[in-house]
């Protein structure tokens, strides 16, 4: 998705500005994805792999798919997995790019943990010092990679459900039980990797074993709005570098769009699940919402003009494309409507704008329960777009109530002040990591342990053992000794008479 590739994108620029020489490696997998995001590194971009086209992969249905999707769980990804795969088998065969890496000298390197290519490339390559980093603001069930800790108790999982951080019995086993899937998922892919690396080069080392080799691991998360969590040393939260980097002024065309009424609100759904997938009642219930506030100019990110979705809506402006970083930055601004995704809930913290969240899949849900634990805004499910009552309500909500724009405020003041800033974190640690790693001083022995021990399941179980058997003891002791004591009374009671 373009969110990924712009993330990794301005990691990359952060260390360019901070002088630093980078070779940006960039297999194309989606032409759909506008390059890679970047003019300032060295661009080594790698033709697609033959059958390996996923713009032709993810049509239409695929977003339909989304929208209708009670969990991410009820997503088929195989098909995109094996996308990723055919890309990695096309990346190591790709000639002479070994050998290029070897002659780079290259200090340290970074990327996404989605694609178990990047260990073994890295290893064929001599680099031993590497980071992971995430798009998203954590990565459950990578445990023995990441090692962050995972605490379901309380934390919402990346794929959790629709709750908070106060959960109720059965939403921690939802919670528990979206921890393991997911963690079931991440290393589904493993064997089809590792058989692409042993056709390259046989023998070749467990993937697993050598991505448990990463020494540091940046997260897109913020301390300040993320739900307070476990952590670790070799953990590092960049939430907010992407969006650091400056935003530009809006040109004229948007500039007058933004002059067309006293409010305007922003309503994009991203570039993963897009606006035209939506189930048509869906559609129908954000259409007939608008049209109840035409004294408000909606920007909506609609990627299909051929629908006419705005046809007889004055104060409807659709666009297929928009610049939403900018956009939301433009103080004429008063609220945007978003899917949650990480990239433009983190945007919009930032910019100070309030608003309505409707998660679709996979991160958002947790996402909006963010913003509303920092009252930020008001989240609503995307089933409840069937009817018309709950997406009104959420929208004049976030317009009269007053709390929500200057809580909105009051975070980005909060985030643009912090003592160090997330350019910083990266490129200080990353000029660590080069010079001093690999960083196996900060590995968790944890890592190692497996489920019962890490929790101490073993330990608490003996513990209730002897406690259980501790009580038999004394219930059984206790029923001898007062049938002993009732045999007695009645021996005496035959020796008296």
């Amino acid at each position: 998705a373009n969110s990924h590739v712009n993330y990794l994108a301005k990691l990359t620029d952060t260390l360019v500005d901070a002088g630093h020489d980078v070779l940006y490696l960039s297999p194309i997998m989606d032409k759909n994805v506008r390059g890679p995001g970047t003019t300032k590194p060295r661009i080594l971009e790698l033709p697609q792999a033959e059958n390996a086209e996923y713009e032709k992969n993810a049509d239409s249905s695929t977003v339909i798919e989304l929208w209708n999707a009670a969990g991410w769980w009820s997503v088929n990804f195989d098909r995109s997995v094996e996308l990723m795969v055919l890309t990695c088998n096309s990346t190591l065969n790709y000639p002479g790019l070994i050998d290029r890496l070897r002659e780079e000298k290259i200090d340290a390197a970074y990327g996404e943990s989605i694609d178990w290519c990047m260990a073994g490339l890295l290893h064929l390559a001599g680099i031993k010092n590497f980071a992971f980093t995430e798009s998203v603001a954590v990565k459950d069930g990578l445990f023995s990679i990441h090692q962050v800790p995972n605490m379901p108790s309380y934390i919402p999982t990346l794929t959790g459900g629709n709750y908070g951080e106060d959960m109720t019995f059965f939403e921690r086993a939802f919670n528990l039980f979206n921890l393991f899937a997911f963690e079931r998922f991440n290393f589904k892919a493993v064997p089809m990797y590792q058989q692409v690396f042993e056709q390259f080069q046989p023998g070749f080392p467990s993937l697993t074993n050598l991505a448990s080799q990463s020494s540091l691991v940046f997260l897109n998360s913020d301390p300040l709005v993320d739900f307070p969590h476990l952590s670790s040393a070799r953990t590092i939260d960049v939430g907010g570098i992407a969006v650091t980097n400056g935003h530009k002024q809006l040109n004229e065309t948007w500039s007058a769009i933004m002059e067309l009424r006293p409010r305007t609100i922003l309503f994009s759904f991203g570039t993963f699940a897009k606006a035209h997938g939506m189930p048509e009642n869906y559609k129908r219930t954000v259409i007939e919402t608008i049209k109840k506030f035409p004294d408000i100019t909606f920007i909506w990110k609609y990627e299909k003009p051929e629908h006419q979705v705005s046809e007889g809506i004055p104060h409807l402006i659709e666009a297929p494309w928009l610049p939403q970083n900018d956009l939301l930055h433009d103080p004429r601004l008063t609220a945007f409507i978003t899917h949650g995704g990480q990239g433009s809930i983190t945007e919009a913290n930032y910019a100070g704008v309030p608003l309505v969240v409707i998660p679709i899949i996979y991160d958002q849900a947790r996402n909006a329960f963010q913003v509303k634990r920092n009252k930020l805004g008001v989240l609503i499910d995307k089933t409840e777009l069937s009817t018309e009552g709950p997406f009104e309500r959420a929208i004049r909500e976030v317009l009269e109530n007053p709390e929500y724009g200057r809580q909105a405020k009051v975070t980005a003041k909060m985030l643009a002040d912090k003592p160090f800033n997330a350019r910083e974190l990266f490129v200080r640690n990353m000029e660590f990591l080069a010079q001093h790693g690999p960083l196996r001083q900060l590995d968790h022995y944890g890592k190692n342990l497996n489920f019962i021990q890490f929790y101490l399941i073993d330990v608490i179980g003996l513990v209730l053992l002897l406690i259980i058997s501790i009580i038999s003891l004394f219930v059984y002791s206790s029923i001898q000794i007062f049938k002993y004591i009732k045999q007695s009374i009645v021996i005496s009671k035959i020796k008296t008479n």
